[in-house]
């Protein structure tokens, strides 16, 4: 990297900023059981900001152009880049905002189970627990996607501010496949920081279940207003919407009106209320400043903002970064007891969440009707569509928890009279 910043010297730059990323990676492809092909890959690259400060009319501004650049570019090559971005810059002119203060530290590991392992050690270990949940007759795993990445991040900044770390993650995607009676297939991603190899099962075996019952469903569910549970993957893209509009881009522009010590779910909260806290994905953000755990919603109410360092300079509230993961706590009612009368939508074809105006809706590739004595209907077809800021005084979440790589917390969150479009 030092070769970097001498380039950006040379060509006139006062502020920078340099984001190296390397990436080790043991990528796995099957088709059914058959390991089609095993590829390791070693990538090295780094984006570069570059900054510009005019005035103009008595103001301050501020443009910023990033480029990505690697070693295997000539001098000559970088240059070009750099001067390039130069003059871009001077294009995106903003009003003008303070760099984040300087962060220092020695290189930190983040701390994970998928440590002190060999990447390939690591990719047999969660196939092995992938396939031991594909012996159903029926429904089978019809292709699988794995990959184990060592992910090597150093970062330096004008400001002075020098940092460094490593993870580990494990991600892919499978194809879950049923041929009787009607030949279906179910899609399905998952990424772990992690050692999760229970979760990964658990979800081959419900992927394989709920594939097997969409190939049975043919009817619709009938028109009207259900109470709708969603779970597992679905949950964090709710809370999603919380975070979202916490965010600096959301409340510059006007488009959320989040406060802190205001009130997120409204005044009169009849069901459960939500504390969640916003927890690091990585110990350094893509801007170089260090992420701690923080507390988000306590009770319903609002007590942190977040968001890049330029629209949180603008609102004047510290340049924390952005935060992606959350932990929110658990309810009272277990998953089972909240499986009566109800709609439980288990796939969606496109499940979407409008951090705008809140609404959440998808088409239905299956759902189970349940009712008051807990007996289930397989249904699909229809739609879903709700609005979390209309209902979101009144949810119920359960006492059962998931852990993935960007939520922590219930498995399943139940909404009322939420509108279903169906025959």
């Amino acid at each position: 990297m030092e070769r970097y910043v001498r380039l950006l010297k040379e060509c006139g730059v006062g502020e920078w900023f340099i984001r190296q990323e390397s990436r080790t990676s043991n990528e796995l492809f099957f088709i059914k059981k058959k390991l089609d092909m095993r590829r390791i890959k070693d990538v090295t690259d780094a984006n570069i900001a570059v900054y510009k400060e005019e005035e103009k009319d008595g103001k301050k501004l501020k443009g910023r152009t990033d480029i990505i650049v690697s070693s295997s570019m000539s001098d000559e090559e970088i240059k070009k880049k750099i001067e390039g971005a130069k003059y871009a810059a001077g294009f995106s002119l903003n009003k003008y905002y303070e760099l984040p203060k300087a962060e220092k530290s020695d290189p930190v590991i983040k701390e994970s189970d998928l440590n002190g392992k060999t990447l390939s050690d690591i990719a047999d270990a969660f196939v092995k627990a992938a396939y031991e949940e594909d012996n159903d007759k029926d429904a089978f795993i019809n292709s699988l996607e794995l990959f184990v990445e060592e992910i090597k991040v150093k970062m330096l900044g004008s400001n002075g501010t020098d940092v460094s770390f490593v993870k580990r993650q494990v991600k892919g995607e499978f194809v879950a496949q049923c041929k009787t009676p009607q030949d279906v297939e179910t899609h399905r991603s998952f990424s772990y920081d992690t050692m999760a190899l229970k979760e990964l099962k658990k979800l081959i075996a419900d992927t394989l279940t709920m594939t097997k019952d969409r190939a049975t469903a043919t009817e619709m569910p009938s028109k009207g207003d259900y109470d709708v549970l969603l779970s597992d993957m679905y949950v964090p893209d709710i809370f999603d919407l919380y975070g979202s509009r916490a965010h600096a881009a959301y409340i510059y522009p006007g488009y959320s009106n989040y406060e802190v010590g205001k009130p997120v779910q409204g005044e009169d909260v009849k069901g459960d209320l939500i504390n969640a806290d916003f927890l690091p994905d990585n110990p350094f953000n893509a801007e170089g400043i260090k992420m701690i755990e923080r507390e988000f919603i306590k009770d319903g109410i609002l007590k942190t903002l977040h968001g890049d360092q330029r629209l949180s300079y603008y609102l004047n509230i510290p340049q924390i970064g952005t935060y992606a993961k959350v932990r929110v706590k658990e309810g009272k009612v277990s998953f089972a007891d909240m499986k009566r009368d109800c709609l439980h939508v288990v796939n969606f074809s496109d499940f979407q969440v409008d951090p705008l105006d809140g609404s959440f809706k998808g088409e239905i590739r299956l759902a189970y009707k349940y009712d008051e004595n807990g007996n289930k209907t397989c249904l699909t077809g229809g739609s879903v569509n709700g609005n979390l800021l209309k209902c979101q005084n009144d949810l119920m979440f359960s006492k059962e928890t998931e852990k993935l790589s960007n939520y922590e917390g219930p498995l399943a969150i139940k909404f009322k009279n939420v509108s279903v479009s169906g025959k």
